[in-house]
């Protein structure tokens, strides 16, 4: 953004049709991501943070510099750091919401068993000005056993694109993630409307915020559950 003549990247906004694709995608890939182990989902996103730290650290950092105007310093902070931290965080914190047993008494047995959300895809929403927040808004549901659509912000989509391709990379199945660059009133009537909205991860401004509640709220006797809306921080 310091520099206009710069081109980064090229992209398209998805069409309806597109969008539709990619809920269809997630949906389709939910079955078998749903059923696999908790171990081989945590092992991609290790993975993935391992792949940040090493292989890709250079090159994410320079797309958050110049995508997104930050120094040297502050993409460090964000794009490798926080971005690695947050999915080894998740990871861990995770796997002890999982073995948490409830306490029994002589005649009895809790158990504490842990699902999905049963019924569709989740949304995931990130700011601009954070490379690790868009990564962390899409990998925690998914981590957990969701699939999810990725929304980029439109100026960020070079950064958050490279994260993309390192989940690929690091052995994301086809469909548990679908990335949708696209236009955001038509994006968010769209996924607002589907009677599989699961959930959506959103950080950003308080108008955006306002507008999602909004459009879920006038949909909620169509949605086959009962959907999440979580906002993380609200940028005036």
């Amino acid at each position: 953004p310091f520099d206009h003549k710069v081109k980064l990247a090229q992209f398209y906004y998805a069409e309806e049709s597109h969008i539709r694709d990619a809920i269809s995608s997630s949906l389709k890939a939910k079955h078998n991501w749903s059923r696999t182990s908790f171990d081989t989902r945590a092992s991609i996103f290790l993975k993935a943070a391992d792949l940040i730290s090493t292989k890709y650290r250079n090159e994410i950092l320079a797309a958050t510099i110049l995508g997104q105007g930050k120094t040297i310093f502050q993409a460090e902070i964000d794009a490798v750091a926080e971005l690695a931290d947050f999915l080894r965080f998740n990871v861990y914190f995770a796997s002890e919401v999982l073995k948490y047993k409830p306490i029994s008494t002589t005649d009895a047995t809790n158990e504490l068993v842990y699902r999905p959300t049963e019924v569709g895809f989740w949304v995931g929403i990130p700011p601009f000005n954070f490379t690790a927040i868009a990564g962390n808004l899409v990998s925690a549901p998914v981590l957990m056993g969701n699939v999810a659509l990725w929304k980029p912000s439109d100026t960020s989509v070079y950064s958050n694109y490279l994260v993309y391709r390192i989940f690929k990379e690091a052995g994301l199945p086809d469909g548990v993630i679908n990335f949708v660059p696209s236009d955001g009133p038509l994006f968010g009537r769209i996924i607002s409307s589907h009677p599989h909205l699961a959930g959506i991860n959103f950080t950003g401004s308080t108008a955006t915020y306002r507008l999602l509640l909004k459009l879920v709220g006038s949909n909620i006797d169509n949605f086959r559950s009962y959907p999440r809306l979580i906002g993380g921080m609200f940028i005036s």
